[in-house]
Formats: structure tokens, sequence, C-alpha cells
């Protein structure tokens, strides 16, 4: 995978990184100046002057960032994802063997040994990563402010999502997050490389109009603005599928949640996209894909810490799998979920 393909990636592991959810408070050192130099502009034009550290914090609050769920499974309890980790781990642990299965007499205590540290990492996630996770997008996504909108331009952000149509819209992007999410969920657990055979793709007017919608998603335009980049800066352009693919990935398989909310929010829509095509909000486009990039190359040392292929878990249970008679095992104590 290409370094620009695989950012894109990172970006779309993250798509939920700043739906609405519930209001966080400020978290302390925040990354942006309070006294942000003025952006210059070409051709001898008066400078830029670019919002004020109050308008980033009410931009910041209006966007009520939370963590990815991408690091856990929705609607899943404590002992549920711990069963679910140790269930797509334990495949890692002798995958060249086609007998290692729940037959082998080692599967078992192997499971709970998973589990175990499934769970201990399941706390560590939730007291430790995803906290600084959240707080290293928030100042990415604070910086990114700081140089790529004017006050102006904060202005008119903050005045709209401070009206009906502005929490409207925020909750629609929401609800496409999540779809666009489930989509690659579902992509995921069917292996990857094509989307199942059911639903069946839809026919060409109802993918069109599908499309339409998903156009409208935020996650979408950051992806094709970082295509653009990549074109006018001769950057590597082989990520530039990733968008069309998961538009038409999403309009397959969620399909019908896709018709949902264009049903229930139909009278926005017009609204919506006026916002989309303001200079202000094609400016915020621009900061929320620069602060997603970034936070993609500084977050890699939290996840590592959460990959058993890189924080050592796996080269552990190897190490216990080896040393295993393969009868007459005894078993291991059951792990007890945190809640």
């Amino acid at each position: 995978m290409t370094r620009r393909a695989a950012r894109i990636g990172a970006g779309i592991v993250l798509l939920c990184l700043h739906g609405p959810a519930q209001p966080v408070q400020p978290l302390d050192a925040p990354a942006f100046s309070l006294n942000a130099p003025a952006q210059h502009v070409a051709g001898g034009a008066a400078p830029v002057t670019p919002p004020d550290a109050l308008q980033i914090e009410r931009l910041l609050a209006a966007q009520q960032l939370k963590t990815s769920p991408a690091l856990t499974h929705p609607g899943a309890d404590a002992a549920d994802e711990i069963s679910n980790c140790a269930q797509e781990n334990i495949g890692a642990v002798d995958p060249s063997n086609p007998n290692w299965n729940d037959k082998d007499p080692r599967w078992e205590p192997m499971r709970q040994t998973i589990a175990l540290d499934c769970a201990r990492r399941r706390e560590e996630r939730i007291k430790t990563v995803e906290p600084e996770l959240q707080r290293m997008y928030r100042d990415a996504l604070a910086n990114s402010y700081a140089h790529r909108l004017s006050r102006r331009d904060a202005a008119a952000l903050i005045g709209f999502y401070a009206t009906e149509t502005g929490r409207r819209f925020l909750a629609f992007q929401a609800r496409l997050t999540t779809i666009e999410f489930n989509a690659m969920q579902r992509l995921a657990r069917a292996g990857g490389a094509k989307a199942p055979a059911s639903p069946a793709t839809p026919a060409p007017d109802v993918m069109k109009r599908r499309t339409a919608v998903l156009l409208m998603s935020r996650q979408i335009l950051l992806m094709l603005q970082w295509q653009s980049d990549a074109a006018h800066t001769g950057d590597d352009v082989s990520g530039g599928a990733v968008a069309p693919t998961m538009m038409s990935t999403t309009a397959t398989l969620e399909g019908d949640a896709i018709d949902r909310i264009q049903k229930e929010f139909a009278r926005e829509l017009p609204a919506f996209s006026a916002f989309l095509s303001s200079k202000a909000e094609k400016n915020e486009i621009r900061a929320l894909a620069d602060a997603q990039l970034s936070f993609g190359k500084a977050s890699a040392t939290q996840l590592i810490k959460l990959a058993p292929e890189w924080n050592g878990d796996l080269q552990k249970w190897r190490e216990q799998y080896r040393k295993l008679p393969a009868s007459g095992v005894p078993p291991a104590s059951a792990p007890t979920p945190q809640k």
C-alpha cells in the first residue's frame, strides 16, 4: 500500500472521530497558539486575520469530538467485546496450521489467555489510549482551524452551527459517518476483497440517488480533498479510488439506511448543499482534511499499544502455545470483564 493510500485508510478507520457525541470539556495544553500569526495571501493583498482562540474553542465544541468506534465493537458489552477480541486473535497463534481450531486441546487454554490480555488492553484503551487520541485529534483540528480559517470563516461557521439547520446538519453528518463505518465493518467481515453477494447491486437510478446523498458526507469530501491535494502536489494519487469505492460499497450495503436519512432530512438537504458549497465550509473541509492526516501520523504510537503484533502480545501467545502439550492441557482462569 502506498503512503497516500495508507493515510487515506487511516482516515477511514477514524471515521467517527469528530461526529456528534456528548459534549466534552476543553482539554489542557491546547496545541494551537492563542495568538495565531496572520495568514498571508498571494498577490500582495492584506493578510487574512485568523480566528481567535475563543472562536476555535467554539468550533471544536460544535464538532463535539469523540473517539472512533473503530477501537471498539459498537453495541457490545465488556464480556462480548473481550470474547470477540479473543476470537479475532486466536487464529494468529498458528496461522499456517490447518488443524489449528477448537478441536485442538490447546485452543481453549490459549483462548482464555488471549481473553485475559484482551481484557487488560480494553482497560488500557478506555483509561489511557482513547483520552490521549481524543486530545491529539482535538489539538490537530485546533491547529488546522488556526491555519486554514479566517476570522470571518469562523464567524460564519459558528453562526451556522448555532441554528437549528446547523444542528441538523451535524446530526446528518453523524448519521452518514455511522452508515459508512457500518459498511466498512461489513466489508471487512466479508474478507475485504469484495462486497457480499447480497444485497444485490442497486439499480442505476437508485445508486445515483444514494451516491448524491453520500457526496454530501464530509468524510467523502475529505477523501476527495486528499486526492485533489495529491494531484496538485505531484504526490501519489493511487488512493484516488478510495472515495468512489467507499460510496459504491456504502450505497450497496447500507442502502436502506441511506434511504431513511434522505427521507428524514429531505427538507434540509438544499440548505445543507448550500452550506457545503460556501467558502467557509470549503475551508473547514480543508482544515478537517489536514487534521485527519496529521492526526493519523501522530496517533501511531498510541494505536501500537493496542495491536498484538506490535505490542508484544502476539509473540507472548505464540511462545506460550509452543510450550503447551498437544493433549491434557489444564484450562486457564477466565478473565473477569471490566465494566
